[in-house]
């Protein structure tokens, strides 16, 4: 009867042990999860510089639905607003192929072609961390900075390329 009452005692023991280890488990992947959402205050604390486009790039933008789409994508980005990024793999790769095989002839220079890979390199970055599983909350931050820096890149050379040809410059000879 001794050694009946110490076994059931044990199994107690053992069984109130396991239940408490799985409320700690449940409870660290929840911190652990809350943790990993990215909220609007994380992105407004990425240090970067924003340059967006002239005035004078009204003319040419809207003509390339491609940037539009992208541009709607960086800017729910800094919304902290990933859905662009987890929708179906054939929109995304069909959007930044537009975006590299469509770029207007007035603006079309190899320093907007090598903007528009570095954009479109970094676009994939952010998709592919963003979709793992066991990933840092400062890994998914860091690749979203990538991703503002290069469209801001790509945007100062457009302002550039637009403002090199709005200038007119007399040779003396």
């Amino acid at each position: 009867m001794k050694h009946l009452f110490i076994i059931l005692l044990l199994c107690a023991l053992s069984v109130s042990c396991k239940d408490k280890t799985d409320q700690s488990l449940v409870a660290e992947q929840s911190q652990q999860s809350d943790s990993l959402n990215i909220k609007k205050e994380d992105i407004n604390k990425i240090n970067y510089v924003d340059i967006g486009l002239d005035a004078k790039t009204n003319s040419i933008m809207p003509t390339w639905q491609a940037y539009q789409t992208l541009s709607d994508a960086v800017q729910s980005l800094k919304q902290a607003d990933y859905s662009f990024f987890n929708t179906d793999i054939e929109v995304f790769s069909t959007a930044i192929k537009d975006l590299e095989q469509t770029i207007p002839p007035s603006i079309k220079t190899q320093s907007i072609e090598a903007r528009v890979l570095a954009f479109k390199t970094k676009l994939l970055n952010l998709k592919d961390v963003n979709s793992l599983d066991f990933i840092d909350k400062k890994d998914i931050l860091f690749a979203t900075k990538e991703v503002f820096v290069a469209f801001s890149n790509l945007n100062l050379q457009i302002n550039k390329k637009l403002e090199k040809d709005s200038q007119n410059i007399e040779r003396p000879y």
